[in-house]
């Protein structure tokens, strides 16, 4: 019993200082409202339901670590902000409005894309930002 109680307190530790924004339901449920809302297509909403986690993530790789180039921005952009995630988790709608800044802060930075050279330019192309369905830097 006592290696038990040990092993809970140590996982709770480490889950609490791990990264902070990995899949997290509710990012990708406020990116579905803002841009796969009802004024987009219907190729794009269809793209970005079956990509699910991977608009930030690339598939069977560390939800933790491995992000995409969208992923990745997005993350820093929310530790600059000290976006408060597990409060917001709680209640999205009262920081719907910093993570919507947040989101249209990231949309306009560099993709890495020759072609589409932001992240907006990629969506207004009807493409996901940071990759394909599975998270991979298109071409990969």
């Amino acid at each position: 019993m006592k290696r038990l109680l040990i092993l809970i307190v140590v996982a709770g530790i480490a889950s609490s200082a791990s990264s902070p924004a990995w899949a997290i339901k509710q990012l990708n449920d406020h990116f579905k409202k803002l841009y796969a809302g009802d004024d987009a297509s219907e190729e794009f909403k269809a793209l970005v339901a079956e990509a699910k986690c991977n608009v930030c993530h690339v598939d069977r790789e560390n939800k933790k670590k491995v992000r995409n180039p969208y992923g990745k921005a997005l993350h820093e952009a929310l530790e600059e902000a000290e976006f408060p995630l597990a409060e917001f988790k709680k209640d999205p709608e009262k920081y719907a409005e910093q993570l919507t800044k947040i989101f249209k802060e990231v949309e306009k930075k560099e993709s890495g894309s020759e072609k589409y050279k932001t992240f907006a330019d990629r969506m207004k192309a009807g493409l996901l930002p940071g990759g394909d369905t599975k998270g991979k830097p298109d071409g990969q």
